[in-house]
């Protein structure tokens, strides 16, 4: 399963607006692929604010970053 998130961050670390999904091939089991979805969302949430120097700060502040989160399906090879 695969998803990715594209959104900005402000100069402090926090979310600038709300995420978007750009990608995604999750599998046939919606009851996994949901689970999957609110494992990233929950990662997320817990990783904001991000720690960032000023410099790093100013340097992301409003570009948009796009991480892949992936997993592999057991099994699968």
């Amino acid at each position: 399963m695969s998803l990715t998130l594209r959104f900005s961050l402000r100069r402090n670390g926090t979310l600038l607006g709300k995420p978007r999904a750009t990608y995604s091939k999750l599998g046939s089991d919606d009851a996994l692929s949901r689970a999957f979805v609110a494992s990233i969302l929950e990662a997320l949430d817990k990783a904001l604010p991000l720690p960032v120097s000023d410099s790093m700060g100013g340097a992301i502040a409003g570009r948009m970053l796009a991480p892949r989160f992936t997993a592999a399906l057991v099994g699968s090879s």
